[in-house]
Order: structure tokens, then sequence, then C-alpha cells
């Protein structure tokens, strides 16, 4: 899954436009003995907690207005020398609420520069997290619609150039306007937010799909990664091998390009992939339901105006061009964002494997995870884990022993991960482990990045649910119920740029405030064994007091 926005900007309650003020004086950072502060090796501050939670001014209690009122103690907090924070969600959790804010100079947002801050029931605030941009360097064109033509020209020029592809067989799909400061996703980068424009850009076959970050004025390609991503009112279509185009979606939209082969309520399909798909979307819609309280349909389904409504959809047995070459049956399966809905090879349905994807839809609208590096291996982990979560939970044949934490066990593909051992795979289960993959500076090695390095959250996870003993560390398990309840506090918790040093500081953070509100049955005890959970992973280890 993937956020073509990169910025999520749909929770409960939106207060778009609201504009914190920021205190003048930008020196260097103030010294301050009413908060914990911690920052990375860059010094840029990653959590701001108040050693006694600051209350909301009087009458200002509710989220919305709370979160407002703190937002410009917090801009002075992080640092925030260009821009405002802007309130852009609100959500409540057991224990008070979590507010989005969102830092924009004029006018346009910075991807991934975004604070969190946690509140209690009062409004009083309790912790503050994420990153910003401290510095800008130039102005959008006046002609922005001109400018953003041109980027997207440039971008495609890009993918082609990377790819192999020809310019003539690429498209791009959308182009928003951002400032982007490479500093906020790369360790050692320049710290400058310039005005960009993020482009995706499709290709014919199902794995090209990439975001080119272009600079707006020059025209040139500052990132470039690969969006490839190896349900209640249910509608799922039947390619019968046909070969599908990722550049257009309407070549596999379930309701146009297919006929329904079968829609909630109806009798089975003659087709297997067809029933399977069917019956593991209604099992993640259940589990969202039950333990997140989410509607699965309202948040990711999609009306293609064909009777069947807003939907779930999901196109099965299609066949793809890879590298040329015509792959049928096709062994992948993908969600695509722009289509709002899933597309499945023959034999790769199964339930890990569809709460994984359907997942990346939830994830690009509650934390909107940039698909790229740190941010994107925990998209992949947090896929993993609800795709696990659903597997464990919905009592089918093949969740033996044996078979618990694996991913893909059932399908032609395989076991492709291990949650509990993710060395078995090559994958790290910890963040100073030799498997940790270094590089993700082409979209080959992002996409290796994401699905390797996804393996420190796949291994905390295992930890939290089941416990065990590793790197030092003893965890008693929580069990999957609380854990369910901690990692949805956790996806609704994250900024879009989070590395795995925030995930860590989250997890103990959202752990707290579901056991403030008992969420789950959730206990102090219980976060208690969190922390040794994310000690025993390593996320954390570069953050440090100042």
């Amino acid at each position: 899954m993937r956020n073509p926005r990169g910025i999520a900007l749909i929770g409960v309650t939106l207060a778009l436009g609201v504009a914190a003020t920021i205190e003048p004086a930008f020196g260097d950072p103030p010294k301050l003995s009413d908060v914990d502060v911690q920052v990375d090796d860059a010094d840029r501050v990653r959590q701001v907690t108040p050693r006694t939670p600051r209350s909301a001014p009087e009458g200002q209690q509710d989220l919305r207005s709370a979160g407002q009122a703190h937002a410009g103690h917090l801009a002075l907090r992080f640092d925030t020398r260009v821009g405002d924070l802007e309130v852009r969600s609100s959500r409540s959790t057991g224990g008070g609420g979590i507010v989005k804010l969102q830092q924009i100079i004029d006018g346009v947002p910075v991807l991934g520069g975004q604070v969190v801050e946690v509140l209690d029931k009062s409004g009083a605030l309790v912790s503050a997290h994420g990153k910003v941009a401290r510095t800008r360097d130039g102005a959008f064109p006046e002609d922005r619609d001109a400018a953003g033509t041109g980027a997207a020209r440039a971008a495609v020029e890009r993918a082609a150039q990377d790819s192999g592809n020809r310019t003539e067989d690429l498209r791009a799909v959308s182009t928003e306007p951002y400032w982007y400061d490479k500093s906020l996703f790369e360790e050692g980068a320049t710290r400058a937010a310039v005005p960009a424009f993020q482009v995706t850009v499709a290709g014919e076959q199902p794995e090209d799909l990439w975001s080119v970050i272009v600079d707006a004025n020059k025209k040139s390609s500052l990132a470039f990664w690969s969006e490839t991503h190896e349900a209640l009112n249910r509608t799922v279509c039947d390619a019968n091998r046909r070969i599908i185009d990722s550049r257009f979606p309407w070549t596999f939209a379930c309701g146009t390009a297919f006929q329904i082969s079968r829609k909630e309520g109806n009798a089975s399909s003659a087709i297997d992939d067809v029933n399977k798909v069917y019956d593991f979307f209604g099992d993640t819609a259940e589990f969202y339901a039950d333990k997140t309280g989410l509607d699965l349909t309202n948040l990711i389904g999609v009306d293609r105006w064909d009777g069947a409504g807003k939907a779930l959809r999901a196109t099965v047995r299609a066949c793809a061009r890879v590298d040329g070459e015509v792959h049928c049956p096709w062994r992948n399966a993908f969600w695509h964002p722009l289509a709002q809905q899933m597309v499945f090879g023959e034999g790769v349905s199964t339930d890990d494997v569809a709460g994984h994807e359907l997942t990346h839809g939830v994830t690009e609208h509650r934390s909107g995870l940039v698909y790229r590096g740190e941010p994107g291996a925990i998209n992949e982990a947090l896929s993993d884990i609800f795709g696990e979560f659903v597997d464990l939970t919905n009592g089918s044949s093949d969740d033996t022993v044996a078979n618990r934490w694996k991913i893909g066990e059932g399908s032609t593909l395989g076991v492709i991960r291990d949650m509990k051992n993710p060395s078995a795979h090559n994958d790290p289960d910890r963040k100073g482990s030799e498997l940790w993959h270094k590089r993700f500076d082409t979209p080959r090695e992002n996409s290796r990045f994401v699905h390797i390095n996804s393996g420190v959250g796949n291994k905390a996870a295992f930890l939290i649910a089941d416990g065990g003993s590793f790197n030092g560390q003893t965890v008693e398990g929580i069990g999957i119920d609380k854990s369910a309840a901690l990692w949805w506090t956790v996806q609704n918790m994250l900024t879009s740029s989070a590395d795995y040093a925030e995930l860590g500081k989250v997890l103990n953070t959202a752990c707290r405030q579901n056991a403030a509100g008992s969420v789950a049955g959730t206990t102090s005890a219980d976060c208690d064994q969190v922390d040794k959970a994310v000690t025993a992973t390593e996320m954390t280890r570069e953050l440090r007091r100042r």
C-alpha cells in the first residue's frame, strides 16, 4: 500500500486552516526545564514530554480546541523555524486522544513534517512526537499548474531512465505540491525544505509504480522510490487470466473492466480464487470491526456506480507483463492506491496476504506512512502484523503451531516471511542486526529495504503478543487482543515520516494510553513488557536526551 499524497487527512475530526502562532526569536533551541526533550543524532527534536501533563486553557478541553491550544507551544519546543503547525485531525483513544499537526509553508504541506500530540481525557498534553523542517530554500513558481505539468514530464523521464521503460509506456497519474526536506527521510541529508511536486508514475506491469519528487523550479529529481507492494460489502471479479495494465486502473477495475463474479450475499462462485478472496475480505473486515471498531468498507471501499455500492473490491486471476514477458499465472498481489482495490494473481489469495494488502489501504488513510526507507519498512510491518492477526483469529485450517507467525503459507508463493524468526528469511530481527538493509537510494533498493527491514517491527509484534527471550530481554506476551488494540493505537499515532526510533517511542506511549483507558484490558504491567520488546529490537537506540 502507499499513499500518493504522503499524508493522511482522513481521521475523524478535521480542522483545516487553523494555524499555530509561532513565537519569534528563532535562535538556538530554548533551554527548557519543564519538559524532557529527546533528539536524534542530528540533534533534531523527536519527542517532547512535559514532566507533568500541560493543561489546556479553560474552555478548550475538547480534542480539537486543546490540540490547537498546545500547537503554538509545541512549535517552539520542536524548533519550528519556518511555516506553521496546523491541526489536521483528531481522534479519541481510551486514555484521551491524539491530535495530528501538519507543518505548512505558504499553504503547502511539508512532506513528512508532522507532530502528533497525545492528550489525556482533560485535554492536557501528555507528550508529543514527530519531525519538522527547520529551514526553507526558494518558493513555488507563480504558475503552479504549469510547473506541475513540467514536473510530471520530468518524473516520467526519470522513471523511464531508471526502469528501462520507454517514456511513451509510462504515465504520470497524480501530481501533488509539497515542500520536501530530504533530511526528514535520510540521515545526513541537507536540512532545507524546497518547493517540489510528488508525482506518481505508473507503467504497464503491476510492479511499475513509482513516486518521484521533482524540484518545482529546476525540474530535477530529488528522490525516486518504488511504490510496489508485494473488504462489509464485498465484490470480487474474475479476470479469467486476462492481462492487466497497471498504468490504467480501468483495465482491471472490478465492476467496470470486469463483471462482478460474486458480491455481498450471493452464492459461491465456481472459481475457487473468487470465493477465497470473498471469505478473506470478510475475515479482515470482521477483525477490524471487532478489535478496533473500524468500518473497513467505509474507510477504503469504492463505489463504481455499478449497482454494488461502496464495496471492498478485488480482481483475481489476473495476468501481467513482467520485463516484457507475459506471466500467466502471475504470482503476486497488490493494493492499488488510485483504484482503491486489490488485484491478485492466481493462487496467491490467503487470509494473511488479503489482510496484509487491505491494511496497506488502512495505513494510507490513517498514518499515511510514506513508502520509502524506514517509514516504508514500518508500513510493510503493519501490514504483516494485521494480516497475521487476521490469520490467527479466523479459525482457518492452516492455523497450526508450525505456521504461527509465518506469512504466505498455503499460497503458491509459499512462506515469504517469518515474524517469529525473521532471520530465517534473511530479514533483521533488531535494528543493529547485520541483516539490516542499508541502501534505499534506488527504487529497486528501496523495495528490498522496506520488505527486508520490516523484520524489526515483525519481531517486536511477535514478542509483544507471545513473549520470549531475545537480545538480553525476557518478554511475557500480552496476547492477541491487547496487541491488536496496541498496534491500532500505534497506527493512528504515527507520523507519515516515522522511523523505528519514533515507532519505539509510540509503542510505549500508545500502550500507556490504552492502559489509562483500560482498552482491551491493557495494564501498566503489559506496558513494561512492550518496553522490553522495544529494547530487545533496538528501535530507539539512536535517541538521546538533550
